[in-house]
């Protein structure tokens, strides 16, 4: 027989902005209308348009390629042999190399959000700097029409 738990006393937050990037703040990066600096964080044949997603994934944008003007720095970059973060030291040296350094506002993106929230991660609470995570990501502005879109596969 299973039991019913017992009623819990928790408290929901009004969900916060700050955190999260939208479609239009992409769009307005992408057009040079915003002093924001977008970091792709999926692989260099994701971000070149040459794959559409992670081999075994399926995808449900319509397009390949990556923002114009987002610098491509993958997720795993970020990550030691033994699965944690890098030192702070070799994060600002990998972000600063894509010229990443905390001097502008950040929006990171991926597919879906989740590789993203990594890369947020990192740049936010590691490194201190301004960065929302675009969670509608590739997926969101891959469909999106009208959006201009960079493929150095074609």
């Amino acid at each position: 027989m299973t039991k019913t738990p017992a009623a819990g006393n928790i408290k929901i937050s009004a969900a916060n902005p700050a955190l999260r990037a939208r479609l239009s703040d992409v769009v307005a990066s992408a057009e040079k209308k915003s002093n924001v600096a977008l970091v792709d964080i999926r692989s260099a044949d994701e971000y070149s348009g040459k794959i559409f997603a992670p081999a075994g994934v399926q995808e449900l944008a319509i397009r390949a390629g990556h923002i114009p003007g987002a610098a491509n720095v993958p997720w795993g970059q970020a990550v030691a042999a033994d699965g944690t973060f890098k030192s702070v030291d070799e994060l600002k040296k990998i972000y600063a190399a894509a010229g990443i350094d905390g001097s502008k506002p950040i929006i990171t993106y991926c597919r879906i959000g989740e590789r993203s929230s990594h890369t947020w991660f990192a740049l936010k609470k590691l490194l201190g700097y301004d960065v929302r995570n675009y969670d509608g990501s590739w997926t969101e502005y891959g469909n999106a029409v009208g959006v201009p879109v960079v493929n150095l596969a074609l």
